[in-house]
């Protein structure tokens, strides 16, 4: 399902129409990049929790030159579902 398809179900779902739930979908995935850029996590009951994950600089090879170099550290989003999403999805 990719974004479009997600704004026609929820707009069929609430019985409205796509230019009116639109915006309301963009504005919910850019409070989500908004709180996890400022490092927060976002938790939804019931389906699970964003959050920002750090992974540590570490040292890799050029596989040309065989010269080793620095790998910067860097943030990752992730995404843990809730136990009652994991249920759901394994009954």
């Amino acid at each position: 399902m990719n974004k479009a398809q997600l704004i026609q179900r929820i707009a069929t779902s609430l019985e409205q129409s796509q230019a009116s739930t639109k915006p309301v979908v963009e504005q919910i995935l850019q409070q989500i990049h908004i709180a996890l850029s400022e490092g927060e996590k976002v938790f939804l009951p019931q389906f699970g929790t964003f959050e920002l994950r750090y992974h540590l600089p570490k040292s890799g090879r050029n596989p040309q030159t065989g010269e080793m170099m620095e790998i910067a550290g860097f943030n990752q989003p992730s995404f843990k579902a809730a136990t009652a999403l994991k249920q759901a999805l394994n009954e």
